[in-house]
């Protein structure tokens, strides 16, 4: 076999020849190996920058961003529970609570922990009185915590623990209880459902009574467990200051009660109360109504929750007439001896006619204030001029706020002698053409009463630090001198001369010196323009004793019908009131006598076995008794029992000399009170009267009905009365209880419809 033989050299020379044939006919073979070491070139380049972007994102990641996810990581393992503060308390001027928090529990649930959201909501809605739709819709979204109760009840608590759900979180809570319920409604207000100041005192000092909110933060391991977070130190919460108002609870209640009493027996539509101290500013009661329940704000409407003692103005009619005299006499235009033609009842002047409701001919000064001519008024007027009597309403308050320490006080209405008409002087002379709040007027006549000073009314006294130290504010705030002393004491002796033989005879209590002045004016249109013809605000305020006056009292009545003058219905008014003042500072007085002689038995600083000072914490399990001494027997049972309290009495009267256990006394439920009773001479008896027939009406009209007949209300249900008992025309007596039966307005037009 024949092997061929391969010549290298041959090959060789092959493969230059096809190289240079394919020279000569313009073709290149491929260079496969540049072409590799090109892509390995850019592959090593790609992967060369990916590697520094990666470098580069890590150090930004751990040099610039480390905080930032660190605080991702604690928020998802870690909780903020808040540690909520206790509103201030607030108290009379005795430290009777007027305001206090009630123990109630928040229902929460942190999110994260819950695995099945509908489930929860089904288990959870039967005790927390919602539907599972409702609660559903609550824990929507991507939120980590949601509150699906506020201010629950505590036995609440219990039975959603049973239920052992991972993520319900329980928290101690409070809520706003005003014990007293309609008692001081406008000068307490209310708050909302976050604990915030919403009107009253409770707006005005807010920043005091709502304290700071602290914080606890816990971790939670992968599981759901809580642990404690100790890098982390808590932020303990600071309670709010408690408040000591000026205000009187007694006085507060006794004026309260006459006032409704005086409504229902001249037929009036509101009236106001005010009782002040006219030698320090102190405002001792202030009612007005119809009035609300501070508990349940949102049942009422507005304009009754409104402070109409400061917020709402009305024309004054003759109680504007001590700027005409103080200014008469402190000028020295005519003595209080000097004779002044009241021309008989009728008096023409500026193309107007002024009228007097008597035929009154030649009077001295100080019968012309004593009978309330307005003619007389009205020389006397323009004997001291536009501007000096401008000058006098001026310096007695009016047209400018009195720096009350509540929100929403107005100016009224003071006009300028320069945009005066011709018979603009006379008009103001006799309460007309100006504008005043019923605070304005009672200071004014406090500086009557203090000798000539002005006064800035106050009704903050104190403040007690959360750790119980207590802050007094006892200065007396003089805002200016009217006028003299001795031209004061010349007033107050033509005011009592008012209360014994002019307009206010009804007012004369035997043995008191009292000092006052009625007024009756007409209402003006809503339009502004001219006067309706039968509204009227019949008014009266006085002061006593009148060579030392202790108290002043403003009482006002709007619209009533069965007559309109103010020595008719407010001067009547004024007398019950302050004949039971009397009695019930008698009380008082008799009473801190019996503490003074026993004071030395009790160790200092110890309170009296069965007492509680005021500002220990609320048990929900025991009742605080509350001071009902020197009001009506038969409301003060009635409160007692709806306290939970079983009331006994002894004696003979209509009000409360004494009741053991003492006020403030911390005691079970269904401990029996015992009340001693007393008669006031010569205080109105209670008189049965007819059950109004209430079918038909809103709770918030049945309510009003039954309080001016002073009658206990139990309601049913909601919406109208559909049924009451006792029936509409039973004889009844004050503090009896009348049962009421609501329905929905829905529900009985849909009765209405099928029948």
């Amino acid at each position: 076999m024949n092997i061929p033989v391969i010549d290298p050299g041959a090959r060789a020379n092959k493969a230059q020849n096809r190289r240079v044939s394919a020279q000569k006919n313009g073709k290149t073979p491929p260079a496969r190996s540049a072409k590799r070491d090109w892509r390995t070139l850019a592959l090593e380049i790609f992967f060369l920058c990916f590697g520094l972007l990666v470098v580069a994102r890590l150090i930004y990641i751990q040099a610039l961003q480390s905080t930032k996810y660190q605080k991702m990581a604690k928020v998802q393992h870690l909780s903020e529970i808040p540690l909520l503060a206790q509103r201030g308390l607030i108290y009379d001027r005795s430290e009777n609570l007027l305001a206090l928090n009630e123990a109630r529990v928040s229902v929460g649930l942190d999110l994260r922990l819950v695995k099945n959201r509908n489930e929860y909501a089904e288990k959870l809605a039967p005790l927390l009185g919602q539907s599972a739709a409702t609660l559903r819709e609550t824990m929507r979204g991507e939120r980590n915590f949601v509150w699906l109760r506020r201010r629950a009840d505590p036995e609440l608590a219990q039975k959603i623990k049973a239920l052992k759900l991972p993520g319900v979180r329980l928290e101690k809570d409070s809520r706003r209880r005003y014990p007293h319920d309609e008692s001081a409604a406008h000068v307490l207000g209310y708050t909302d459902v976050d604990n915030r100041g919403i009107a009253g005192i409770e707006l005005a000092c807010d920043s005091l009574l709502r304290g700071s909110n602290g914080r606890k933060i816990i971790q939670r391991d992968a599981i759901g467990n809580a642990l404690p977070e100790v890098s982390i130190p808590d932020v303990p919460a600071i309670n709010g200051k408690s408040l000591i108002l000026t205000i009187d609870y007694i006085l507060q209640t006794v004026a309260r009660e006459e006032l409704r009493a005086a409504m229902e027996s001249f037929d009036a539509s509101a009236g106001i109360v005010v009782i002040t101290n006219p030698n320090t500013g102190e405002i001792l009661a202030l009612v007005c109504e119809p009035s609300f329940n501070p508990n349940y704000p949102a049942s009422y409407e507005m304009a009754t929750r409104r402070n109409r003692a400061i917020t709402d103005l009305f024309e004054p009619g003759s109680t504007f007439k001590l700027v005409t005299f103080s200014g008469v006499l402190q000028d020295k235009k005519r003595d209080p001896d000097d004779i002044i033609d009241c021309e008989n009842g009728v008096y023409p002047i500026f193309g107007e006619v002024v009228r007097d409701h008597e035929k009154y001919g030649n009077l001295p000064v100080r019968d012309v204030l004593a009978y309330s001519s307005n003619i007389g008024t009205t020389k006397l007027a323009r004997l001291l001029g536009k501007k000096k009597f401008f000058q006098y309403a001026r310096d007695f308050g009016f047209g400018m706020v009195t720096g009350l320490e509540l929100d929403g006080e107005a100016s009224g209405v003071l006009k300028n002698p320069v945009e005066w008409s011709g018979f603009t002087l006379p008009a103001m002379a006799m309460g007309y053409e100006v504008a005043v709040t019923a605070i304005q007027m009672t200071m004014a006549y406090g500086a009557l009463a203090n000798g000539g000073l002005l006064l800035q009314p106050k009704i903050l006294t104190g403040v007690i630090e959360p750790t119980g130290e207590i802050r007094r504010f006892n200065k007396t705030e003089v805002v200016r001198r009217v006028i003299s002393a001795p031209v004061a004491r010349t007033m107050t002796n033509l005011l009592e001369g008012v209360v014994e033989h002019g307009t206010a005879k009804t007012a004369a209590i035997p043995g008191v010196r009292i000092a006052g002045k009625t007024g009756t004016a007409r209402k003006s249109l809503t339009s502004g323009r001219g006067y309706a013809r039968n509204d009227y605000i019949a008014s009266f305020i006085g002061f006593f004793p009148a060579n030392e006056p202790r108290y002043l009292i403003f009482v006002i009545l709007e619209n009533p019908r069965t007559t309109y003058w103010g020595g008719h219905v407010a001067a009547p008014t004024f007398k019950k009131i302050a004949q039971r003042l009397i009695a019930s500072t008698s009380v008082k007085e008799q009473k801190m006598t019996l503490e003074e002689m026993t004071e030395t038995t009790i160790t200092k600083g110890q309170a009296t076995q069965g007492q509680v000072t005021t500002r220990q914490a609320l048990d929900t399990r025991s009742v605080i008794v509350p001071d009902v001494t020197g009001r009506a027997a038969a409301i003060s049972a009635a409160m007692l029992e709806k306290l939970g309290l079983k009331v006994a009495s002894e004696g003979t009267g209509d009000f409360v000399l004494n009741q053991t256990p003492a006020p403030g006394s911390r005691v079970a439920p269904h401990t029996k009170v015992v009340l001693d009773l007393f008669e006031v001479e010569q205080t109105r008896a209670a008189a049965t009267s007819k059950m109004p027939n209430l079918v038909g009406l809103s709770v918030r009209e049945a309510l009003q009905r039954l309080n001016l007949l002073k009658l206990e209300a139990l309601v049913r249900g909601s919406g109208r009365v559909a049924r009451q008992y006792p029936s509409p025309g039973a004889n009844i007596s004050p503090g009896a209880r009348c049962e009421i039966e609501c329905q929905p307005t829905v529900s009985t037009a849909k009765t209405s419809a099928i029948h």
